[in-house]
């Protein structure tokens, strides 16, 4: 569990499922992010492939809950997707992120994904972070570049274009910068 100022991050329960249903109905949601559950069975599935992602690698998807009044308002993550369209989100964790809409312009979504960041930084190996955007999600695009990830190209994801960026890699522990 991960506690920031407003929110808790953790693991999804089987008790969250009415929560995934809601939120992936939520039109603004779906209207960017694919593979969304439309029915119990699939935010049970959801809430099963977390729990594999958490148990296979130590790190995954979580369930973003308002510590005023416990209500899932959305979901961080960092994952191996196995997408195939590119080698680096195949080796590096691609981060992830969805928020139900009546959250939005209270900065909750930065403070989530600021203290999953800082976590996955501190508690695993992995120096770097990437994320696929579609280019025509613009508030996606500058939030990914609010975290500090930057673009590095476009590429193709069944059949839609998208953006990757990565966040920089993080130089080896008792490396020297550079001389100028």
């Amino acid at each position: 569990m991960i506690a920031t100022e407003r929110l808790l991050l953790r693991s999804y329960e089987p008790g969250d499922v009415p929560a995934i249903v809601t939120l992936a109905a939520d039109p603004a949601v779906r209207k960017f992010i694919g593979n969304l559950p439309d029915s119990e069975e699939g935010a049970w599935t959801r809430v099963l492939r977390c729990a594999g992602h958490w148990s296979l690698f130590g790190f995954g998807a979580l369930a973003v809950v308002e510590r005023a009044g416990g209500r899932v308002i959305g979901e961080v993550g960092a994952g191996f997707f196995r997408r195939g369209v590119d080698p680096m989100p195949d080796t590096v964790p691609e981060a992830s992120w969805l928020f139900s809409s009546d959250v939005g312009g209270r900065g909750l979504a930065f403070e989530a994904m600021t203290g999953l960041l800082r976590w996955l930084a501190q508690a695993t190996s992995h120096d770097r972070v990437a994320c696929l955007v579609e280019p025509v999600n613009l508030p996606s695009l500058k939030f990914a570049e609010t975290l500090g990830l930057r673009q590095i190209k476009d590429l193709s994801y069944r059949g839609w274009p998208f953006v990757l960026l990565a966040s920089p890699a993080r130089p080896p522990a008792g490396a020297r910068p550079a001389p100028r």
